[in-house]
């Protein structure tokens, strides 16, 4: 059984996890439940279909935006309390964009809803990182995974459902609703790791705010190559994913005519294959290396890829041929993405707070500049685009996975 490492009951720790992945499950079915009605939302401000794209562009970068001050305020002064705070700002963002009058107003408040995100990594999970061992943090992120995994999956079939029978207004008053009941669990069960010793003899110590501290943690993590180029590797393993999600909507239901239905069905496969693949992670786990398993989703990924690349050039470019590879990508991200964090976030003695930041702001930077490459780039060659993205993404992965595993010894 899992024990967490500091004072706490497991029935807490279990708890806080539970809430935890309760919110982080409501900050992506934000984004998910509203992508099939977004053509319904830019109809009715007689927008263009660009801000769909750009709707989630401006979350992303919500996403990134407090990254580097979260990860040291919350060194000095707990978790605990900059989380809540979090939840807080989350539930008056969604409110409002549920009360916009304009596409503008929608897409500003999107951007600061998208804050919301923030506080997952860089507080949520730091904790539950700090708390539990390595086996069992990667166990238990991966059960976890796979209850988030399921608002990219239900959220298409869901907001589909919202946007036949009432206004897409309702999705985000619901949403908000239920991030009162996040807010209220956190507020009860989430532990104070800062300041703890845990059982195994190491502390959890409080950092200092001063400026020439918080710049000499930064300058060790990104002189650190294993960590830089591991954050990148990260962020460039997810922008096939976060491109799918971005331009699906068109790509199905304007360009293929497919209607909302069909389309969050086709979700289904897609997101299905990450939920397998967080239980072959949960298996793998303790039983290999997270070296070795990041080696073998790598492997996974590059086939996935190439797939994606390669059989719309030679078959046909209609959706359909996008499939394979991106079942068997999705499989391999849910197999590498919780490994590749554990690692990451270990590299060096930095904080985890301040570690957790740069990192996940390096990603979330990725992925907006990624989703907003592939929002032109789609603008302009259409479908055979992905084929494009999988390749420079083959490339790129490749070249970061690399640099990072020279410079972070593996631990067989």
């Amino acid at each position: 059984m899992m024990q967490p490492l500091i004072n706490i009951t497991r029935k807490q720790a279990y708890l806080f996890a539970v809430f935890l992945v309760l919110y982080e499950f409501l900050t992506y079915i934000a984004n998910d439940m509203i992508m099939p009605g977004m053509i319904k939302v830019v109809e009715s401000f007689h927008a263009p279909e660009s801000a769909v794209a750009s709707s989630l562009t401006a979350y992303v970068l919500g996403g990134a935006s407090l990254q580097l001050i979260l990860g040291p305020v919350s060194d000095r002064y707990g978790r605990r309390p900059v989380m809540l705070i979090g939840v807080l700002l989350f539930f008056l963002c969604t409110i409002f964009i549920a009360f916009s009058h304009s596409m503008d107003q929608f897409i500003y408040a999107r951007f600061f809803q998208g804050m919301g995100l923030c506080f997952i990594g860089v507080i949520g999970y730091a904790t539950l990182q700090e708390i539990f061992a390595e086996a069992d943090a990667v166990k238990l992120i991966a059960i976890m995974a796979n209850i988030s995994i399921l608002a990219p999956l239900a959220g298409p079939l869901l907001g589909s459902v919202f946007i036949h029978f009432f206004s897409w207004r309702l999705i985000f008053v619901s949403i908000a609703a239920f991030s009162l009941v996040a807010l209220w669990g956190l507020w009860y069960k989430m532990p104070e790791p800062v300041g703890q010793i845990k059982k195994d003899g190491q502390e959890i110590k409080v950092t200092s705010l001063s400026p020439k501290v918080i710049l000499q943690n930064y300058k060790q993590l990104i002189s650190h190559r294993g960590f830089l180029f591991g954050s990148f590797a990260l962020g460039i393993l997810t922008i096939p994913c976060i491109c799918w999600i971005a331009l699906a909507p068109v790509m199905l239901m304007v360009n293929a005519k497919l209607t909302v239905m069909q389309y969050a069905l086709w979700q289904v496969p897609v997101f299905g294959a990450s939920i397998l693949g967080n239980w072959v992670l949960h298996y793998l786990t303790g039983k290999c290396s997270l070296q070795k398993i990041i080696r073998i989703g790598s492997i996974l990924i590059l086939i996935s890829l190439t797939m994606l690349c390669l059989l719309p050039i030679i078959i046909n470019s209609t959706y359909i041929w996008f499939m394979p590879g991106f079942i068997i990508y999705f499989f391999s991200l849910g197999m590498t993405n919780g490994p590749l964090q554990r690692i990451i976030l270990f590299a060096t003695p930095v904080a985890k707070g301040t570690s957790s930041a740069l990192m996940t702001m390096i990603m979330m930077c990725m992925l907006a500049l990624g989703i907003e490459v592939a929002n032109i780039s789609y603008s302009l060659i259409g479908n055979i685009m992905f084929s494009f993205n999988a390749a420079l993404t083959f490339i790129l992965y490749s070249l970061c996975a690399i640099i990072t595993f020279r410079f972070i010894p593996p631990k067989e």
